[in-house]
């Protein structure tokens, strides 16, 4: 459903292949280690499902153009991620991580059961790039986000490898 399954799958199976010593390391200072990666997809999808659920609550009707979220995937267009998905050290293994991710995705998917369409569609809040989603997108810019922190974990372990 909306890609959330296949952008997952692969994620997990390139986190399979790191070693644990590696998720630890982080390439040069004030970057991320591939666990805090994992733990800010985990931080981000909570907080999604989060807002998604208050704009559900609310009820109040609105459109949104479609947005080129599918974009998210440009990691060279430079993001500071908020202060409230920041990783703060709460996965200390892989297996933590996984089981964070595995939960975050069942929040997303119990939020979403027999949701209708129209509902999803004439519901908004704003992302900070894109401006006012409707609530669909929110839910597949998930897989995209995945993605792009995808390329930045590769990226991050080809930088540690390198050292």
């Amino acid at each position: 459903m909306y890609g959330l399954d296949e952008k997952r799958n692969e994620l997990l199976t390139f986190i399979d292949k790191v070693p644990e010593k590696e998720a630890l390391v982080k390439p040069e200072s004030g970057r991320w280690s591939i666990l805090e990666v994992l733990e800010h997809l985990y931080l981000m999808e909570q907080l999604i499902v989060h807002q998604i659920n208050q704009t559900l609550k609310q009820g109040d009707t609105q459109q949104a153009s479609e947005k080129p979220i599918h974009l998210s995937t440009n990691r060279d267009y430079k993001v500071e991620a908020p202060e409230s998905v920041r990783p703060k050290g709460e996965f200390v293994t892989l297996d933590d991580a996984k089981e964070g991710l595995k939960k975050s995705r069942e929040a997303t998917m119990f939020l979403i059961h027999n949701k209708d369409v129209e509902t999803l569609r004439n519901r908004v809040f704003p992302h900070p790039s894109f401006g006012d989603m409707h609530l669909e997108q929110w839910i597949e810019f998930i897989g995209w986000h995945e993605l792009r922190h995808l390329d930045q974990i590769k990226e991050i372990k080809a930088a540690i490898r390198s050292s």
